[in-house]
């Protein structure tokens, strides 16, 4: 635990991670989230279906700067220095210290978890949400210390910032209510500064609470039938535990765990405001995720707003042996972890490493298999047409990339289920026209491919390589009603 000048270590690393993230930014295609939250800055509204806009409103201040893979990487590599550099800030002042360790672990624990290092890499609306949430937990120490107005209105401007960021965000108000019930009873309601802060908050929120209204909240139900899941299943629940190891790293989640019981006996303002904020959130997902589905990313914003408490425990437990030797073996293990990830991304050597082949299937081929079919499609484009034929895919995730690649060509939907294409481009009927694109699927060994009332003819089919190894194979079928075909 040596370091002449944490502060000093802890910016190089910012910067460094921060480089790094755009060497690799223009090297590889756009994933799915990437993808479609890139979309959402190309059809401005109020909100979406499935997230607010701030993801949308952040892409749009990169489009100036040429839209590309790099200048899309561009905001959540910032996001995510700003993180690590307010987690700094946030650890020192709940945990002040002459030497400033804890801050510096904080941040090494931030950097150090390969999910991060991803998320601080390809946007998704977890990255504004964290460096919200930082703010806010630096906002709500502020006003248990000295109750001014003026912080709870700053309170109430980061709450409705986070709102707009993603739904998740109820969970911060909810974290400082609890903590303000307990460090001061009931007394702290009866000032302006807690109601005034919620209307803010309310009003900032508008274009989200519209949007819905015009569109008989269906983002609302979408993330309540999402959030409940199917049935609760404790291997599901046990899997997610093991991933966060990985994701997180090992002593992220084991120091966090001893952390968090070691601030049940000591009972410090500084360790419940963390407990607050971060743990209903984390255990509100992980029994989620015994619903099954429930990605790695979700967990981000509890691991990091108890990054603090889980960084000076270390520092204070540091010369037991167990402690140093985790800290050791996690350390090498989660950075091993994310070389090997950056690496790749950067020289991309899949013929000597195979065992990548399922980390890049959403990567590969993407691009110029829309381009494929947009080709086909201008073949059976018919002039003076009311109903013009449109490119198919099976699901949103494989709308994103296709429509990404092939804008401002509209890409619909088959399926039963709403999305967010079904509000840019209409859903797919049995009267749709179109090319329809399927990756890594059987060919039927009739050539005709029977879905939702549509009949689709094979075309052929095209590779998706990296460093000369197939990745993905994509089919392409002619799809037409089934009543026409049925006509000729």
């Amino acid at each position: 635990m040596v370091a002449r000048n944490p502060k000093l270590i802890a910016w190089i690393t910012v910067l460094l991670v921060f480089i790094i993230h755009l060497i690799i930014a223009p090297l590889m295609p756009l994933g799915v989230d990437e993808a479609h939250y890139a979309l959402y800055a190309l059809h401005p509204a109020l909100s979406y279906f499935d997230h607010p806009p701030m993801v949308a409103w952040l892409q749009m201040l990169v489009r100036p700067l040429g839209y590309d893979e790099f200048s899309l990487r561009l905001m959540p590599s910032l996001l995510f220095a700003i993180a690590s550099l307010q987690i700094y800030r946030l650890t020192g002042k709940l945990y002040p210290s002459h030497h400033h360790y804890p801050s510096l672990v904080a941040v090494a624990l931030l950097n150090t978890a390969p999910i991060l290092q991803l998320m601080g890499w390809g946007m998704v609306p977890d990255m504004p949400l964290i460096v919200l949430a930082l703010f806010a937990i630096e906002v709500a120490l502020n006003i248990n210390d000295r109750q001014q107005l003026k912080d709870w209105l700053l309170l109430g401007v980061i709450y409705g910032l986070a709102g707009l960021s993603k739904y998740t965000a109820v969970f911060l108000p909810l974290g400082l209510v609890l903590f303000l019930f307990q460090t001061q009873g009931i007394r702290w309601l009866k000032q302006p500064g807690p109601w005034l802060a919620g209307l803010l908050a309310l009003v900032l929120i508008l274009p989200v609470l519209i949007w819905n209204h015009r569109h008989d909240w269906a983002s609302f139900t979408y993330q309540l039938n999402h959030a409940d899941g199917g049935s609760w299943k404790l291997k599901d629940a046990l899997s997610m535990q093991v991933l966060q190891m990985v994701c997180y790293s090992l002593l992220a989640y084991i120091a966090g765990i001893s952390a968090t019981f070691f601030a049940l006996k000591r009972r410090l303002k500084a360790d419940w405001l963390v407990i607050w904020s971060a743990w209903p959130f984390l255990l509100v997902t992980n029994w989620s995720a015994g619903n099954g589905g429930l990605l790695p990313n979700w967990p981000a914003l509890g691991w990091t707003l108890l990054a603090p408490l889980t960084a000076n425990w270390l520092c204070i437990s540091w010369q037991k042996r167990w402690v140093k030797g985790l800290t050791i073996f996690s350390g090498t293990l989660s950075m091993s972890l994310i070389v090997l990830i950056f690496a790749f991304l950067a020289f991309q050597p899949l013929a000597s490493m195979p065992f990548m082949k399922p980390v890049v299937k959403d990567l590969v081929g993407w691009h110029k298999a829309a381009q494929q079919a947009e080709m086909l499609l201008d073949k059976i484009k018919k002039p003076k047409e009311t109903m013009q034929p449109v490119l198919l895919v099976e699901n949103w995730s494989k709308a994103s990339r296709i429509a990404w690649y092939a804008r401002p060509t509209p890409v619909q939907v088959l399926s039963a289920r709403k999305s967010q294409f079904s509000y840019w481009f209409g859903d797919a009927n049995k009267h749709t026209r179109g090319i329809l694109i399927v990756d890594n699927e059987p060919i039927p060994a009739s050539g005709m491919l029977k879905t939702h009332g549509l009949n689709c003819r094979y075309l052929g089919e095209q590779s998706g390589k990296m460093d000369g190894v197939i990745v993905n194979t994509f089919h392409f079928y002619q799809c037409e009603p089934e009543a026409d075909v049925l006509k000729k």
